[in-house]
């Protein structure tokens, strides 16, 4: 319970009347918060809590700590100049008045788990507290100790540090009696830069012990082993190795729990933990020692340790379908952990084990070699491997380095992850699911369940709030979020209605959605093949381990042929010259040429007219050196109007090309795959579809036209996001943006967001109109720069720093479309989307 008392007496100042003086609990998220607690207003980089006070007194909050009051508000209200350092200075001086036996528990992997053991085996000798979730920093411990009841004897709390001095600090606020450090790992680098840095931090815990406390170390561990030397405390070493004080050999693994054995001093016990894997045991043994140290037999923490429950996302094996088992590790991703699990996959016994991976939680510096030597061991210790996300391109091809014959796959959405499991997963099949709390992969898990309904029960985030929460961070504050489900969904409906193999266009990096990641959702969709524009976009596909089908749409010139030959990639043809590169080229590399015959039946653009395609087809067969060295498998056209509102031109384009067809095929010269469908006539000319459509703009959810619409279940993939860099008020006369062609009329409430036209948000000839703040279109004032724009924000109250920005997109009942947007700049969809640039992150959602 938190008294207002206590809170005033931490620093806190009260405004107004007390409506309440004491609350069940703190609450920072209003999403989150029930009746009864109080509500802490925060402002962080990208949020401040102060927008949502009103939120959380609606969802019940019996009070507010807050910088500054909400205006109106008839509810207990606590003011501090900085609450997460008075929320500090009040769970210091209670854990003071409760003066509990402290346990410190840090490291970089297994803190959570050896928290939740400790706990439990000290329970046994006293009411224990101990840290909630990952509630293990300066802000988070606070809040934690919110529930530390009076009773309470023992106080296990997790303490955990992503920036210099803060496990020290915590120390300071929360003096341990008995520290434990569980493992150094390459975890916060970009904080701490080494190894040697992460240890330097967390041997800040052991050097606050008193010196009648206890350092309890994993002497496994070099980094650890070597802060004994920092404390004048007793030291307890736990680990594998038999050197150890106490340690745990040999051990016997299995998906129902892990036995092992007990050596203390001159005693040995068998014990058994319902919990899986080596990370287990040594939560295990930090847990037996913490108890040993605050004078517990041996044999009494052992039985306990057999009471021990198992901890949503972490290691849990849970019933899959078809009788197969997941063991799902959803919670977080740090490479330790990471490792850890896939050598935890490998022990237990299993008929396949199969390692679902998504992105690990990795600061830049490192990452690619991180990602490397997690598919090297993946490799190893499975005999499938699935990657979500791009980082899986590395991962699968160091896998493939490491064992050529492995079934690896970079997928990219939860569907193409579970389209990519063997169909007959079943009995005896072990499924590894784990990936950082962005990559979501609970979601996977939840897919798989044997019994859905287990979701809520035994999974990670399943709160209704994190259906919103976003977990990641763009490299800017200006990006594009892409919704490869949408993909995947637009593209097999296109599929369905087409009736035929589909050729997924990436032109243009996936008309701006990036084409690495469509590919491999497009692929896993249904797609047979993909095209392209240059052969540059090909090599690209081809460099990440896209092996399937590529054409070319563009024009190769003859000295890119050996390049093409050597990429597997097929080409467009429409003269000898190019043919006869393609042919020399594959025989020079010992390989066969592909290629596709263009028909212009009436774009006048790149092609062959109809009347020079048989004789063009006979000098490839009869005439062209190394003719058997080029295979022409396929012949097509382009529409140049299927999305016209008249639709005569486009079926005389049709006539044409059938007619050809038929000739060819009398003749014995027709290719074997005769295509012409782009979206616009996958959608209105169902004549078109022929051997294979090739789709487009429709695969992104957007309409080739006006005359053109999607059908009503077809989903947009792709929004424009920015946030508010500055509001400023100015007069008015004021001049605003390069030339002052704009000036305000009248005083004028301006906002300024990072996003200009070197990102995609055009300044002319005609510009970009409006964007959506709080739901609401704020019109672009003055001329739009290179990187930033203006706004005018005076109609809409409220408006702040980090304020989310929609330029394409929906927020709160409004919707700005890339048709609308279209619209004002006098151009098509295709182009606004595809010229957003390369240096806007693409975030997939």
């Amino acid at each position: 319970m938190i008294e207002l008392t206590d809170l005033l007496a931490a620093g806190g100042r009260l405004h107004g009347t007390a409506q309440a003086r004491s609350f069940a609990d703190f609450s920072y998220d209003s999403r989150l918060t029930r009746p009864g607690e109080l509500f802490v207003a925060l402002r962080t980089p990208h949020a401040d809590g102060h927008d949502y006070i009103g939120a959380a007194l609606a969802a019940g909050a019996a009070g507010v700590l807050c910088a500054w009051p909400p205006a109106a508000a008839n509810t207990t209200i606590v003011q501090a100049s900085d609450p997460p350092a008075l929320l500090q200075r009040w769970a210091a001086r209670r854990l003071a008045q409760v003066a509990p036996t402290v346990i410190g528990v840090t490291g970089s992997v297994g803190k959570t788990s050896a928290v939740r053991t400790i706990a439990a085996l000290l329970a046994v000798a006293a009411p224990t507290f101990r840290s909630r979730q990952s509630f293990n920093s300066l802000f988070g411990l606070p809040i934690a100790l919110a529930r530390l009841r009076d009773d309470q004897r023992f106080a296990v709390l997790e303490f955990g540090a992503d920036r210099h001095g803060e496990i020290a600090r915590l120390a300071e606020l929360f003096p341990p009696h008995i520290a434990v450090v569980t493992a150094v790992g390459a975890a916060h680098l970009d904080a701490f830069g080494t190894l040697d840095g992460v240890a330097r931090e967390q041997a800040a815990l052991v050097a606050a012990l008193p010196p009648d406390g206890w350092a309890i170390l994993n002497g496994d561990d070099r980094l650890v082993a070597a802060m004994r030397g920092r404390t004048g405390a007793r030291v307890l070493t736990f680990g594998f190795d038999r050197s150890n004080d106490l340690a745990a050999s040999p051990i016997d693994l299995a998906l129902a729990g892990t036995r092992f054995q007990l050596h203390w001093r001159m005693q040995t016990i068998e014990a058994w933990v319902p919990l899986l894997g080596r990370p287990a045991i040594a939560a295990a043994l930090a847990g037996v020692a913490v108890a040993l140290a605050c004078g517990i037999p041996l044999a009494q923490a052992a039985a306990a340790l057999a009471q021990l429950e198992p901890i949503d996302g972490r290691l849990r094996a849970l019933p899959g379908r078809s009788g197969a088992t997941l063991i799902d590790d959803s919670y977080s991703g740090t490479l330790p952990a990471t490792l850890a699990a896939l050598h935890t996959l490998a022990a237990l016994p299993a008929r396949r084990r199969i390692a679902v991976l998504g992105a690990p939680e990795l600061p830049a510096p490192g990452a690619e070699q991180a990602y490397k030597q997690i598919g090297a061991l993946a490799a190893t210790h499975a005999d499938q491997l699935i990657c979500q996300g791009d980082w899986g391109v590395l991962a699968v091809a160091a896998a493939r380095r490491q064992h050529p014959a492995i079934n690896a796959t970079v997928a990219h959405t939860s569907a193409a992850v579970l389209a990519a499991l063997p169909p007959d997963l079943g009995s005896g099949d072990l499924v590894l699911i784990k990936g950082a709390a962005a990559a979501r992969m609970e979601r996977v898990t939840a897919a798989l369940l044997a019994d859905p309904a287990g979701a809520t029960r035994w999974l990670v985030r399943q709160q209704p709030a994190w259906r919103t929460v976003r977990t990641g961070m763009p490299g800017r504050p200006t990006w594009l979020q892409i919704d490869l489900d949408a993909i995947a969904h637009n593209i097999q409906r296109l599929g369905a209605m087409a009736g035929v193999p589909l050729m997924v266009v990436l032109k243009a990096d996936a008309y701006g959605h990036g084409a690495l990641r469509v590919a491999h959702t497009a692929l896993a969709s249904g797609a047979r093949a993909l095209a392209v524009a240059t052969l540059g976009e090909a090599q690209a596909l081809r460099a990440a381990g896209i092996t399937a089908p590529i054409l070319v749409l563009g024009y190769t010139p003859p000295w890119q042929a050996r390049a093409a030959v050597a990429l597997g990639v097929a080409c467009t043809i429409f003269d000898l010259d190019a043919a006869r590169a393609l042919a020399e080229a594959a025989d020079s590399l010992d390989r066969t040429a592909t290629a596709h015959l263009k028909i212009d039946t009436g774009m006048a653009r790149l092609g062959l007219p109809p009347a020079q395609a048989a004789p063009f087809l006979r000098a490839l067969r009869d005439d062209l050196p190394h003719a058997g060295r080029l295979r022409v498998e396929g012949i097509y056209t382009h529409f140049a109007a299927a999305d016209s509102a008249e639709q005569a031109f486009a079926h005389a384009q049709l006539r044409l090309f059938e007619q050809l067809l038929a000739e060819l095929g009398a003749a014995g010269l027709r290719p074997p795959v005769a295509h012409a469908a782009n979206s616009a006539a996958l959608l209105r000319l169902p004549a078109a579809r022929l051997d294979m459509a090739r789709p487009g703009i429709a695969c992104y959810g957007l309409r080739p036209s006006p005359d053109t619409p999607l059908p009503p279940e077809f989903q947009p993939a792709l929004s424009f996001h920015t946030e508010v860099a500055q509001v400023k008020l100015v007069p008015a006369g004021a001049p605003i943006s390069y030339g002052g062609a704009y000036v305000t009329p009248s005083p004028a409430l301006i906002a300024t967001i990072p996003a200009g036209y070197a990102d995609g948000l055009r300044r002319a000839p005609q510009p970009w109109r409006t964007v959506l703040v709080r739901g609401r279109r704020a019109p672009i004032v003055g001329r739009i720069c290179m990187d930033y724009a203006m706004i005018d924000v005076s109609a809409i109250p409220g408006v702040r720093r980090g304020d989310p920005v929609v330029l394409i997109g929906t927020q709160g009942g409004d919707t700005i479309s890339a048709d609308e947007v279209a619209g004002w700049l006098g151009t098509i969809a295709y182009e606004v989307v595809a010229t957003i640039l390369p240096r806007v992150p693409r975030e997939v959602g």
